[in-house]
């Protein structure tokens, strides 16, 4: 099947390095993440690095797969939904920052795709929202 890419551009009223190192630092990560309660990484991020998230009802591993600071940080989840792919994308905008997050699933079967599209749970476009609205308040502090 051919991956399905959900996408939310807008702009964060802060400089790329700011909204980068909210992005990976890993204790800020659980402040943003819908759902996390804690994040735990195997050091200093970098491409390849893998991270433990502890969400309400499951645990995933995420490796960081696309690392170029202050631009581009990405991850694959390694562990749960294997087929899941975040990127975000940073871009100058004068005194804020243009954010693209995307994610990107390549679904197994067309089963899996017919349960995600039924699964309100699954509902991808209000999990970026509510990661960019949690980011803007992790920027505000």
């Amino acid at each position: 099947m051919t991956p399905v890419t959900f996408t939310l551009t807008t702009t964060i009223p802060a400089t790329p390095e700011a909204v980068f190192e909210a992005l990976t630092d890993p204790h800020k990560m659980a402040l943003w993440l819908p759902s996390a309660r804690a994040v735990e990484a195997t050091g200093p991020l970098h491409k390849g690095t893998h991270i433990r998230v502890v969400y309400d009802v499951r645990d995933t591993e995420i490796e960081v797969v696309d690392w170029n600071p202050p631009k581009v940080f990405g991850w694959a989840e390694r562990v749960g939904r294997r087929q899941w792919r975040t990127f975000f994308r940073l871009e100058f905008a004068g005194a804020a920052t243009q954010l693209t997050v995307t994610q990107v699933w390549n679904p197994p079967s067309i089963f899996a795709w017919i349960k995600v599209k039924l699964n309100p749970s699954r509902n991808v476009p209000a999990k970026l929202s509510a990661i960019v609205q949690n980011l803007r308040t992790v920027l505000a502090r």
